[in-house]
Parts: C-alpha cells; sequence; structure tokens
C-alpha cells in the first residue's frame, strides 16, 4: 500500500500485470515543467530521464485530455511497463507528477499495476509567508515553493509591508525600502534586520511560482501595521510624527491617517506597482489591529466621519477599505483582506472583499451571516492553521482533524506563517512540518477519504520524501508532544508578552493626547 500526501482520492492496484520500472532507459514526453521532476529522479535515483516526443517502452507519458472533467484532476495510470499522466490542464498532470514521485521513492523506483484517479476538495489551497518581520532571500523563498509545489498548495500568499519592514520597492516611494527595510534590532537578540526585493526580485519569484502553477498573492497591509511606511514618510499618519521602523513585536497605535486624501494617493500608487508585478489578479490588503486611537483624536479623520455621515471609527475603517476596493476593482484585481475582531456591522464595507477567516468573530455570528449574505471566505482560523503556534498549542492531530467549512462560499483553507519568532528558515520549516502535510491533505483529499490513524502511519514515507529535500522538520515526538513538553512550549512562546511594548503604547497615546488637547486650547 502507498502512502501518498494528500491522500489521492482513489488509489487501485490491479496487480497480475507488468508494472513500470525506472531506470536508465527511462523516457519521458516532452512538456515545459518536467524539470524539477527530472532533477528530483536524477538526486534521488542517480538516473537522468531522457526526453522524447514519442510514448515507447518504459515510458512517462504525460497527456492532456477532455476526458479529465477537474481542471486541477489527473488520472495516473502504471501499465505494460508505461507510467501514464493525464490530465485536462497541464496544472493535473504537474500535481501527478508530485504524486509520481511518492510512488517512485516507496516502490524503489518500481510502480506495480495501478490506477489513481485524484481532484482537489478546494480551489484555493493556501501558504503564507511573513517576510515583513523577517527577510528571506529569493533563493530561500523558491526553497518553500518547491515544497509547496511538492504538497500541491497552489497560493503563495506573500506578506510584504510590516511595521517591522517594508520589504517590496516601490519606485515612486524610494524611501519604502531605503529606510524603511530596516530595523535597528529585532525582538530578542538585539540584531539589525533588514533587507528588500527588487521588483526584478519580485517577478523572477512569481515566474517561478508560475511554473509550478502557484498564484502569488502579495499583502499590501493597510490602514494598520504600516509603522515602517509612516517612518519614512510622516505625512501618511494623522500627526504627522516621526517615527522609526517598529523594532518590537505587537500592535502599533500609529497608523495610516483615513482623513487625508494624500493617504489614498499613496494607497493607490502603491497598488498601481503591485499589480504590474503580481498578475494573477489578487491582492491583499491587511486590514487587521487597527487601532483607532490616532483617528478618534484626529481632525481630518473626524471631518471625513461628518462629511460622510458614518457613525464610528469602526465604519470609518470599512469606508476606507470599500473605497481601497473600488480602486482595486478599477485594476481588474479582487481585494482580500482579514475578518478581524471587533467588526458588528459590515453595511459598509463593500461586499465583494473576500475575507480571509482567521477565527475573529466565530462568537457573534457575523462570519456565519457574511457567509450568508455572498461573502466569499477562505478559512485560516489560528488554531489551528497558525503554524508560527508552537507544537503544545497545536499538535499534529489537532490541526488533521479541524474541519473547516464547506459551502460555495468558503472556498479555500490557508495556513500562514508569521515570523515573529521564526529568525531562520531552519526554524520555519520546523514549524511548518509536518504540520503542512495535514493541511494539504485537508484541503486536497475528500472527506470520506481522510484518517488521522492513516496518516499518523504514513508518517515514515512522508518523513522520507522530506528528507529527500533537506527539510528540518518536527519529529513526531516534536509535533505530539507530552503534557508537560506542550505545557513548556506554550509558556516559552507566551514570552511574546515581554516584547509587546504595551506600557510604550500607553505612554505613547498619553502623549499623542496630550498633545492633541493642547493644540486645540490655542487660539
Amino acid at each position: 500500500m502507498f502512502n501518498i500526501v494528500p491522500q489521492p482520492n482513489e488509489i487501485i492496484i490491479t496487480g497480475g500485470k507488468r508494472g513500470f520500472q525506472l531506470n536508465e532507459d527511462t523516457t519521458m514526453t516532452k512538456v515545459d515543467y518536467i524539470g524539477e521532476f527530472r532533477d528530483f529522479v536524477k538526486r534521488q535515483f542517480d538516473i537522468r530521464i531522457h526526453r522524447d516526443s514519442e510514448a515507447t517502452e518504459n515510458t512517462i507519458v504525460l497527456q492532456l485530455t477532455d476526458e479529465i472533467e477537474d481542471d486541477e484532476a489527473y488520472r495516473l495510470v502504471s501499465r505494460d511497463g508505461c507510467v501514464y499522466i493525464y490530465g485536462r490542464r497541464e496544472n493535473g498532470i504537474f500535481y501527478g507528477l508530485q504524486t509520481l514521485k511518492q510512488l517512485l521513492m516507496q516502490g524503489n523506483g518500481e510502480i506495480p499495476d495501478m490506477y489513481i484517479e485524484d481532484k482537489p476538495l478546494y480551489k484555493y489551497r493556501g501558504f503564507m509567508l511573513d517576510s515583513g518581520r523577517y527577510f528571506w532571500t529569493v533563493k530561500e523563498i523558491k526553497r518553500f515553493i518547491d515544497l509547496l509545489a511538492l504538497h500541491k498548495i497552489n497560493v503563495f500568499h506573500w506578506h510584504l509591508t510590516e511595521d517591522q519592514g517594508w520589504r517590496v520597492e516601490i519606485k515612486k516611494y524610494p524611501l519604502l525600502t531605503e529606510k524603511g527595510s530596516r530595523r535597528s534590532h529585532t525582538n530578542f537578540g538585539l540584531k539589525p534586520e533588514s533587507g528588500f526585493y527588487t521588483q526584478k526580485d519580485i517577478r523572477e519569484v512569481v515566474e517561478y511560482c508560475h511554473k509550478r502553477f502557484i498564484r502569488v498573492v502579495p499583502e499590501f497591509d493597510i490602514p494598520g501595521h504600516t509603522v515602517a511606511a509612516i517612518a519614512c514618510y510622516p505625512h501618511l499618519s494623522c500627526f504627522g510624527r516621526h517615527l522609526k521602523v517598529a523594532t518590537h513585536w505587537g500592535v502599533k497605535h500609529d497608523i495610516l491617517c483615513a482623513g487625508k486624501e494624500e493617504t489614498y494617493r499613496f494607497v493607490f500608487d502603491v497598488i498601481d506597482e503591485l499589480c504590474e508585478m503580481f498578475p494573477d489578479k489578487l491582492i491583499h490588503l491587511g486590514g487587521d489591529e487597527a487601532v483607532k486611537m490616532r483617528w478618534k483624536l484626529c481632525p481630518d479623520c473626524q471631518k471625513l466621519m461628518q462629511k460622510e455621515g458614518l457613525a464610528s471609527e469602526e465604519q470609518l475603517q470599512h469606508y476606507f477599505m470599500s473605497r481601497v476596493n473600488q480602486y482595486v476593482k478599477q485594476k481588474g484585481f479582487t481585494s482580500i483582506m482579514w475578518n478581524y475582531d471587533g467588526v458588528e456591522n459590515t453595511d459598509r464595507l463593500d461586499k465583494d472583499i473576500i475575507w480571509q477567516m482567521c477565527g475573529a468573530n466565530r462568537k457573534n455570528g457575523i462570519v456565519e451571516k457574511e457567509l450568508a449574505s455572498g461573502r466569499k471566505m477562505y478559512n485560516s482560523s489560528a488554531i489551528p492553521y497558525y503554524l508560527d503556534f508552537p507544537y503544545g498549542w497545536t499538535n499534529l492531530k489537532k490541526v488533521y482533524e479541524f474541519e473547516p467549512e464547506m459551502g460555495e462560499n468558503m472556498f479555500g483553507v490557508e495556513a500562514p506563517l508569521w515570523t515573529e519568532y521564526v529568525p531562520t528558515m531552519k526554524k520555519a520549516e520546523y514549524c511548518t512540518f509536518p504540520r503542512l502535510g495535514a493541511v494539504a491533505e485537508i484541503a486536497w483529499s475528500a472527506k470520506e477519504d481522510r484518517s488521522y490513524d492513516r496518516f499518523e502511519a504514513g508518517l515514515p514515507e512522508y518523513f522520507d520524501l522530506l528528507n529527500a529535500y533537506h527539510v528540518h522538520y518536527a519529529t513526531m515526538k516534536q509535533a505530539m508532544p507530552s503534557f508537560l513538553r506542550g505545557k513548556c512550549q506554550a509558556l516559552w512562546f507566551d514570552r511574546r508578552v515581554l516584547h509587546w511594548q504595551g506600557l510604550h503604547n500607553l505612554v505613547d497615546d498619553a502623549l499623542v493626547e496630550a498633545a492633541q488637547k493642547k493644540a486645540v486650547k490655542q487660539p
């Protein structure tokens, strides 16, 4: 029996006939995207597969056919010494090749007479990498992309702007990367952190993803999480305060001013350049953790609220997000935002903004109400899909057994990796794997085909696959920690509060409020 991650819908081992044997004479039919597969076989089996336009003896045949109904589905057949992979589209064949890798490894190059019919459960199967807190090189990003493709993940959500760093070159605003990409030190270790992606870098990564049938969604987080931008251009904030790029983790109270036209001009200019770099017609606008204390004191924000008939600063944010969304739509793109805590009434928020459902508002019924009204969402519930959380909070079994909603408007699953506590790629891989294997299976495999016991039994083969890519994954003992070990992990992770700067926020708020009161009193 083969243990494939994610588990295919149907596997039938017929037997009785000659199967396929990988050897020096193996050939593949010519297509543009087999290079990585051939490299894998050379690395793993020391065999260089030849390319041939004809299907002959001992051939891996890749063939497009309208007989496959789903665009991402594939059919894999091993018979009479050949392997045939059929797909309606090229991405289906590509996914069949990812399955073939695992078959070859588990069969030591030999595959019996067999048949696989497979297609994904969700159309959106995503992974988010936070490059705002820590900068990852293009080489490191590409390595992660290869691992996403191996798991049949088809969306790379790239978190590029943060309080702690602005990572994407915007030519109209050069200070964003000249100054905003650097912070003097990090939460711990007191080490400086810097780096950004040129527009050439961005296009290189996007092209790399597209060759692996992965769409790229940039995140330009607004109006909160913008201290790095405000440090470069103070006029974007309510009071023109001169700030430094944030050093520490935690929610910051200085955000973009929603009452100034120049703020919207800045946002639109950034979107213009992002849309040129990221052609997949999706852009994430953040929208989370926007503390509105500055807006309450800001004359410009209050004037706009009065003009537009907005009853609260919460409605002002909905106005802000909707106005930006209208611009995004004019560009031919679709907006995404986090469904943040505190939303009670969404009448002012455009219904065509997709929500990345992170677990907020599950008690007040807003998520269910929005789904019923037609808002599209995909599930990124913090518990269990935030991969930076310690295994003591979300062990492997909890990730696997979580049941995301199904339905026409809940169309996908995404696992984010926030990096406040992930300063190295080794740590990133430890946090992500094997949990991403569980997420991939939930996103791909039909519910009736899933079983944690079967998944756990197949982990040795899955770990062999990760070893082939030299992944620094968590061992089973680490991914399923004991009660005591789990508690220690949780306590260690909770040291975040020591780096939150909550007292700094309180003092800073008092200073801003005092300054505004003084300004109002002056004639």
